[in-house]
């Protein structure tokens, strides 16, 4: 959208008057400014005293002079340096970067000294705004700025803080060419150090009496109120009103509230011209001390501000000069208890989820996933799983599930296979042994069995010699034949554990989006923590991954890196303590889908499953060396290692358990 505005260049300062700016119809006064200082001067006997010293204790602001900073930052270790780094690197929501009209966190001072002589500046033309309440023409400055800004803000009985705030800009198309950014703190601070959330609601925001929509968005230690779009602000002169709701802004203590709220934001890239407030309360006589000051942190000053009554239940406070880059009017007061109603019950959880609440649900899901873990394990032990998918008896997986070995009769074992499916044929004639293929048509076979037998039988082969100068091709025959094995295996383990996977990580997912839906920015949150909680589940993964000693140190190395980073990333956005949880959450899971892959997990039932077929071979025993059966139960009779127990009445063509021995010897020496 684009907004427009009429400006009228007028020729001096002759008619800038500063105003009562506390929303009521007061009279403006022509005086001299000496006359207008000493004026506020006694104002100032209507306000109680504070302890300026205490004032850095007691702000939600972020301080801007440069040698405090340079004291902090000296106090610093290394690691929380470079802590902090990153997660200013990963923490600041994109859509917050690059508001022109928002001051760096640190200013220079040489800016704010450049601000200072640029606003000073006799020579500077000026035009007329139109000046609330009663849109009084006055001359401001044609520099880019806030000619006025009030602030009226509403204490309501049940704790709620209500603003809204005019704001009249002049823009030029320099800071103010996206629309006027409204800064707000993240967090309140007590004396003793301690910090909450605050929790916002928007209600509107109007440019120009028109409505534009606004949405929060988190910049770290303060939120920013930005345009859902952003929109060209043409040059003129703009008036905008924001109003909201602050919850949790009250700090009770004992038997009374601090109230602290920064009336200029002390974030704007802005002078902000004419500046001030109205506080009212539920109760007449509700405010038990007060102060006001201006300035910055360490430069603070208890005389620029004039404090007056605006009626039975509110106070009108006014800034006595402009505000440059870092300042602000802290208005600090203490609201008699009795002023409010006590927080309910549920008022309580909710502001308690405003600090604690991606801890809370973290912890939740962290319980939820472990507990299904010991729920399913106790199943799994008690021996009362069930054979929920089929697995092929074929002699290698035999030897893999009973014996947990590949080998060479696991090889022999594919070869009496082969050969009952017709595929090959065996044949010995003297110490002469050759696999003759049959048939080109192995559609039968498995990928990984289709590639081992073009390994025996490669182009138009049809002949393979079974001896020791063949070992080589052999050799490479068995190794296409583990490594496939290996993967089926792998595959299976995965379908068995494929319900506790879908469960635990549909509930971590569910987990994000609720800590999520806490946040300001929800969308950018979530996208954080869902690609940093893949990206951990391969690092911890490949933890537990099985390799060479020296090579898993590297790779755990590599995962540790891999997991810090996750947690720096999540940390930006959540609570560190949070983060902790969602990354042991994550290592339950690998950890759960390890443990049920072992022996004595899932594939316990499987293990036993192929006793109870070897049983049934040994029950068979007399059916199976009398009739042709023998031919399928060939391999696994093979597998089992029971060929010297099974030996078929006149030796038939298809008993070829024999020359499977031969086999076996003669390539014992070629794969173990």
């Amino acid at each position: 959208m684009s907004a427009f505005a009429a400006v009228r260049a007028v020729s001096g300062y002759e008619n800038i008057q500063r105003q009562d700016n506390s929303g009521q119809e007061t009279p403006v006064y022509e005086m001299e400014m000496d006359d207008f200082k000493e004026m506020l001067e006694e104002g100032f006997t209507q306000a109680s005293e504070v302890n300026v010293k205490t004032i850095n204790e007691n702000v939600s602001y972020i301080p801007s002079v440069a040698k405090e900073a340079q004291t902090k930052e000296e106090g610093k270790s290394i690691f929380q340096k470079i802590y902090e780094q990153a997660v200013s690197r990963v923490g600041s929501s994109p859509s917050a970067a690059n508001r022109e009209d928002v001051a760096p966190a640190r200013p220079e001072i040489a800016a704010v000294a450049q601000q200072k002589n640029t606003w000073q500046d006799d020579s500077v033309p000026v035009v007329t705004a139109y000046l609330p309440p009663d849109n009084a023409p006055v001359s401001v400055p044609a520099l880019e700025h806030i000619s006025y800004l009030m602030s009226s803000i509403e204490v309501l009985p049940n704790g709620l803080v209500k603003f809204e705030e005019t704001a009249v800009i002049v823009a030029n198309g320099e800071k103010l060419k996206r629309g006027l950014t409204k800064i707000l703190p993240a967090r309140i601070y007590a004396e003793d150090g301690n910090s909450r959330r605050l929790d916002y609601s928007v209600i509107g925001v109007q440019v120009n009496d028109m409505p534009v929509e606004y949405r929060l968005t988190d910049n770290g230690n303060s939120i920013l109120l930005v345009p859902e779009d952003d929109y060209e602000l043409t040059p003129g002169i703009y008036t905008y009103k924001f109003e909201y709701l602050i919850d949790n802004l009250l700090w009770e203590y004992g038997d009374f509230y601090n109230f602290y709220w920064d009336v200029g934001g002390n974030g704007w890239n802005l002078v902000v011209d004419r500046l001030g407030a109205s506080l009212s309360l539920p109760q007449e006589n509700a405010i038990l001390d007060q102060a006001v000051l201006l300035g910055v942190p360490g430069y603070l000053d208890e005389n620029a501000v004039s404090v007056r009554p605006n009626g039975r239940f509110a106070t009108a406070y006014v800034a006595a000069r402009p505000l440059f880059i870092g300042e602000g009017m802290h208005l600090i007061v203490h609201i008699s208890k009795g002023a409010l109603l006590p927080p309910t019950l549920w008022q309580q959880i909710i502001r308690s989820f405003y600090d604690y609440g991606d801890i809370y649900f973290a912890l939740l899901g962290l319980m939820v996933i472990a507990l299904s873990f010991k729920i399913s394990w106790r199943y799994i032990a008690k021996d009362k799983g069930q054979l929920k998918f089929s697995l092929n008896k074929t002699a290698m997986v035999i030897r893999y599930l009973l014996l947990n070995r590949f080998d060479v009769k696991s090889v022999c074992g594919f070869l009496l296979e082969l050969y009952r499916k017709n595929i090959i044929d065996i044949q010995q004639s003297g110490e002469t042994i050759l696999l003759i293929k049959r048939t080109d048509n192995i559609k039968s076979l498995k990928p990984y069995e289709q590639k081992a037998l073009q390994k025996l039988f490669p182009g138009h082969e049809t002949v393979f010699n079974v001896n020791r100068q063949n070992k080589l091709p052999f050799k490479r025959f068995a190794a296409v034949l583990e490594q496939g094995l290996g993967k089926e295996m792998l595959k299976f383990r995965l379908k068995l554990n494929a319900g506790y996977l879908f469960f635990s990580l549909s509930m971590l997912f569910v987990t994000e989006v609720f800590i999520s839906m806490l946040k300001i920015d929800s969308g950018y949150v979530f996208t954080v923590l869902f690609i940093s909680t893949l990206v951990a589940l391969a690092a911890v993964a490949m933890w537990y991954c099985g390799c060479r000693r020296w090579l898993k140190v590297l790779a755990r190395l590599f995962a540790l890196d891999i997991i810090i980073c996750c947690f720096i990333a999540m940390s930006a956005v959540i609570s560190p303590y949070a983060a902790v949880l969602l990354i042991v959450a994550v290592a339950v899971i690998v950890f759960a889908l390890t443990v049920y892959s072992k022996r004595m997990g899932l594939i316990k039932h499987y293990i036993q499953d192929m006793s109870v077929f070897k049983q049934y071979l040994h029950g068979q025993h007399d059916n199976i060396v009398l009739g042709k059966n023998f031919l399928n139960y060939q391999a696994a009779i093979w597998a089992y290692d029971m060929e010297d127990d099974f030996i078929p009445t006149n030796a038939p063509e298809y008993w070829k358990l024999p020359v499977a021995k031969e086999i076996a010897k003669i390539l014992s020496s070629t794969h173990g």
